[in-house]
């Protein structure tokens, strides 16, 4: 009862996160959806998420997820396929049952869940992992279409993502091996995926 009581804590934390994060990310537009998803980088530029043959790491493994949003965070393992037909995000609880999906296939995102709310933009995941796994010069060829800068350093053993608005620093990648970091400086929001290597 206790850790069934735990793991529901956990996921309503990650619920919360995906609601108050995708939620405020959508609410500075009220233009209808469009057929190719799209995703507010910052509170005015917007882009579309890039197509599924942009890829550049493969992934097919369970991952262990962290996160953290304001001062809230959550850890859960999570199943993540990406490669050239799309990415597959399936969140799992300590019993491996998926709790909820995330699919990017034909250009188009969808997700399933009874935990998700209706107002969470799943684009907005997607996006986060393909600016960690899709090729830096389709990323960069996509943000400068809207004035927006993008950096990649690899020192062999790290390679670090940015996202510039001007002199603002947007969101931060990390990348090593078998550790992928997000941080959303504007957002106010960061996760990890442990256990992402090199193929």
């Amino acid at each position: 009862m206790i850790k069934v009581l735990r793991i529901c804590g956990t996921l309503c934390w990650f619920v919360l996160f995906a609601s108050q994060l995708f939620f405020s990310c959508a609410s500075t537009s009220v233009e209808p959806e469009p057929k190719t998803p799209v995703v507010y980088v910052t509170n005015l530029k917007k882009i579309n998420i890039l197509s599924a043959d942009k890829i550049e790491r493969n992934i097919d493994e369970v991952q262990f997820f962290e996160g953290a949003f304001s001062d809230k965070s959550f850890a859960m393992p999570i199943y993540i396929q990406a490669d050239e037909n799309g990415i597959n995000l399936s969140v799992l609880n300590d019993f491996g049952t998926s709790m909820g999906d995330i699919t990017f296939k034909n250009d188009s995102v969808e997700f399933e869940s009874a935990l998700f709310s209706e107002n969470v933009k799943a684009e907005y995941i997607v996006w986060d992992v393909q600016l960690a796994l899709y090729k830096t010069e389709e990323i960069s060829n996509c943000l400068s279409k809207n004035k927006l800068a993008f950096v990649s350093e690899n020192d062999g053993e790290t390679e670090t993502r940015k996202i510039l608005d001007g002199k603002e620093l947007i969101e931060e990648i990390t990348i090593r091996k078998n550790y992928i970091g997000i941080k959303n400086h504007l957002r106010k929001y960061e996760y990890h995926l442990i256990g992402v290597g090199d193929e």
